[in-house]
């Protein structure tokens, strides 16, 4: 047996809307062995199982997974497409887990990126509350009733983010309060894995690479907060003093600073991303301060970096003093999708997102800039 049969005996329970004491007084044992049966930590006797399966009017197969198993690698095979991008753009990423979701609708792994689908396709559409009815139900449907926590995890996470856009929007029925409400369930950084990794006395090698892996993610949450922190008064539509610029300007280069010390190979790990838009940002913040010779060289740097990452090979050795003996997974470690460009991406970037004048545009630095990404 396997956790099939623990999320699959919560669900019917809770769609009966019975409790633990309830089914475990029918079935002659302790609501201690049901709670253990939903939790995945113990099995009823075999000879219980067409009790339970009468119970709740399904076949032992049903119950006990059989028929997910045997679909095992189709739904892997949805998954895999799904978060590597693997799918047609013409066919998009909400028409494609539609098509996985009709087919599997109680997988908990389908329906969580179903919904990251839904909410994706909404906010591309400048729409939050488009599918807000079904991706709260979703949402709701996998909080109840699935026994992943990391599944469970990544869909308050979703709908965290998802908060973000629907918050100003007029009778969203959604608040800070609520977001705040949501974010305070979240675990902190010493109950991640990556802490527990680098902070558990085991072998060498696993302290090691446990450590590694917490330098890695440790670094990316640093700059998020810092690019959090220096890009708040760009925010809400309020146009920042020069000094409130080169405040965030000197926040940016200390990180850039932290990165360029550590990541010494110029291999950034996880932070590729946020290291190429912090150059970004500091071309864009030099150009309001009318500084286009800092402008231009930031600029260069973050072209040069997103070329660098696009042409280097998916899996590359790390020689850093921190990352020595480790390797970089360009898609598992970066999250970045293998067939994307991110020269693309930054060159749209430059030409329509950032706050460049034309004049800026025209000149023949910047244009070379652009050829860099070509």
């Amino acid at each position: 047996m396997n956790n099939y049969f623990s999320e699959n005996i919560r669900r019917l329970r809770k769609e009966r809307e019975l409790t633990q004491e309830t089914l475990a007084d029918f079935l002659g044992v302790t609501f201690q062995a049901v709670s253990k049966w939903e939790r995945g930590e113990s099995y009823p006797d075999i000879e219980l199982l067409p009790t339970i399966a009468d119970f709740f009017d399904v076949t032992t197969d049903h119950l006990l997974g059989v028929d997910s198993q045997r679909n095992e690698e189709d739904i892997l095979a949805y998954i895999d497409r799904f978060d590597n991008g693997k799918y047609k753009s013409s066919e998009g990423s909400l028409s494609f887990m539609a098509e996985a979701f009709g087919k599997y609708p109680s997988d908990f792994r389908i329906l969580v990126r179903y919904m990251n689908a839904l909410m994706d396709d909404s906010i591309r559409e400048n729409n939050p509350l488009k599918s807000k009815k079904e991706i709260m139900a979703i949402y709701e449907r996998i909080q109840d009733f699935c026994t992943s926590d990391r599944i469970r995890m990544r869909a308050k996470t979703l709908i965290i983010n998802y908060y973000r856009y629907l918050i100003p929007v007029k009778n969203s029925g959604v608040t800070e309060q609520d977001m705040f409400k949501l974010i305070d369930e979240m675990p902190g950084i010493p109950d991640s894995k990556e802490y527990m990794l680098g902070y558990l006395p085991l072998d060498p090698d696993a302290t090691r690479q446990g450590c590694q892996k917490l330098f890695d993610s440790l670094l990316f949450c640093f700059d998020q907060a810092v690019s959090h922190y220096t890009h708040t008064q760009f925010l809400y539509g309020k146009e920042p003093s020069s000094e409130e610029i080169n405040e965030s300007i000197k926040a940016l280069e200390m990180m850039n600073g932290i990165y360029e010390s550590v990541y010494s190979d110029g291999n950034y790990g996880k932070s590729w991303l946020p290291v190429i838009y912090n150059y970004g940002y500091l071309g864009q913040y030099y150009h309001r301060l009318g500084n286009d010779e800092k402008a231009l060289e930031n600029l260069r740097k973050c072209a040069e970096l997103a070329k660098k990452f696009d042409t280097m090979p998916d899996i590359t050795e790390r020689t850093a003093l921190l990352f020595k003996g480790s390797v970089l997974n360009k898609q598992e470690d970066v999250n970045v999708l293998l067939d994307a460009s991110l020269r693309k991406h930054m060159t749209h970037h430059m030409l329509d997102n950032y706050p460049l004048s034309d004049e800026f545009k025209a000149k023949p630095e910047f244009k070379v800039i652009l050829d860099i990404m070509k």
